[in-house]
């Protein structure tokens, strides 16, 4: 006999990016870029976005220690990722890490791939020393920044302009 619910597929595990996890993610973060951000940034951007090239640069900063990436996954499906490292700015408090991006298919929007995502990036830069995580956000991402709200994250009152389209960011902080 079963009962309900027990025919239930496990949720999304997330595990430090191995090398061959990098395309999957690479192609997420096109799909969520592309459903998070069409209207915002320039449609050709979007467009001309190549999962190959994303897998290849991301491949040269982890070997190079600028960062690490964590990805979210069903069995051997990639369907989101997070990279992070130390904080970029300067003017950053000491024991200061960064989240320098965080996305997820759309199709797995909802399923707590965030979540899980968010919490081995913040448990990487715990693990790292550092007692508080900052990123950047656009303002006109009302999903993300609920996302974030709900995670802890606070505005910190920093702002920015993203490279594209000259769109506001704001900066988020969160305690580790």
């Amino acid at each position: 006999m079963t009962t309900p619910g027990s025919h239930r597929h496990p949720g999304p595990t997330t595990r430090p990016a191995r090398p061959d996890d990098l395309l999957g993610a690479a192609h997420a973060r096109v799909a969520s870029w592309r459903g998070a951000f069409t209207g915002l940034v320039p449609q050709d951007f979007l467009d001309a976005m190549d999962p190959a090239s994303i897998a290849a640069s991301w491949a040269q900063s982890i070997a190079a220690g600028r960062s690490r990436l964590y990805v979210a996954a069903l069995g051997e499906q990639v369907i989101g990722y997070a990279g992070v490292g130390p904080e970029r700015d300067p003017s950053a408090p000491p024991h200061t890490g960064e989240l320098y991006a965080l996305f997820v298919h759309p199709s797995h929007w909802g399923t707590g791939a965030g979540r899980a995502l968010a919490d081995a990036a913040c448990a990487d830069l715990r693990d790292a020393g550092c007692a508080s995580v900052w990123l950047w956000v656009l303002e006109a991402n009302a999903r993300a920044r609920r996302f974030y709200a709900t995670y802890g994250f606070v505005e910190t009152g920093d702002r920015t302009h993203s490279s594209l389209n000259k769109l506001p960011e704001l900066r988020l902080a969160a305690k580790l």
